[in-house]
């Protein structure tokens, strides 16, 4: 059975970040993901940043399974990003020439992240802790849910891109402020309904 530790009994607590990605510490953060590795733990780590919600809040602690077998579309996961640790959901996952890629996105945030190899995930998030409250998302409900969000983000972003050639297609660079606005709209619509629908089905205290 694997062992389960909490992040208390660090050294020096390291925080993972969701959006506000503030510097961590080069050598404590690269010595204890090796331990970590070598061991295939599992740890609660706690959570600082807002591009998760209303999934995720600041503040949550989450449990990370080490490595990247089995992450599926839909998953989150934690990785290595410019001396940082991010965790962000897998919206796509491709064949590289040295291996899987995996492109990932904040629910709470419009950009996708650059790509990512499997040597830079740390690992998947098994379950949320909330104040005395566990939410496992290594359910059914939850995997579909995930994949749901993967998904709606992808066609979201193909739907904006062919929006946005098919403008400059018939109206050139300069178009009016008019269709600029109502694009817009039309854009931030779509994300803000399926943030209430996935706020609703992860509505928790």
């Amino acid at each position: 059975m694997k062992n389960i530790k909490k992040m208390a009994e660090i050294d020096e607590p390291i925080d993972i970040i969701n959006a506000d990605r503030r510097p961590l510490y080069d050598p404590i953060l690269e010595a204890v993901l090796n331990v970590w590795g070598q061991k295939e733990e599992q740890h609660f780590i706690p959570i600082t940043g807002c591009s998760m919600l209303p999934l995720i809040r600041s503040g949550d602690i989450v449990l990370v399974e080490h490595g990247c077998t089995g992450v599926r579309l839909g998953d989150i996961v934690v990785f290595r990003f410019k001396s940082k640790l991010i965790a962000h959901r897998v919206l796509h996952k491709y064949e590289g020439n040295f291996g899987p890629i995996f492109i990932t996105k904040g629910d709470n945030v419009l950009h996708f992240d650059p790509p990512i190899s499997n040597k830079e995930i740390v690992g998947r998030v098994l379950t949320i802790k909330r104040g005395v409250r566990y939410m496992s998302l290594d359910t059914t409900i939850f995997r579909v849910l995930g994949y749901f969000i993967a998904g709606s983000t992808l066609a979201t972003a193909k739907v904006y891109n062919c929006g946005r050639n098919l403008k400059q297609r018939i109206f050139g660079s300069h178009s009016s402020p008019f269709l600029v606005h109502v694009h817009q709209g039309a854009h931030v619509l779509f994300l803000l309904i399926r943030k209430i629908i996935f706020f609703i089905l992860c509505k928790w205290k």
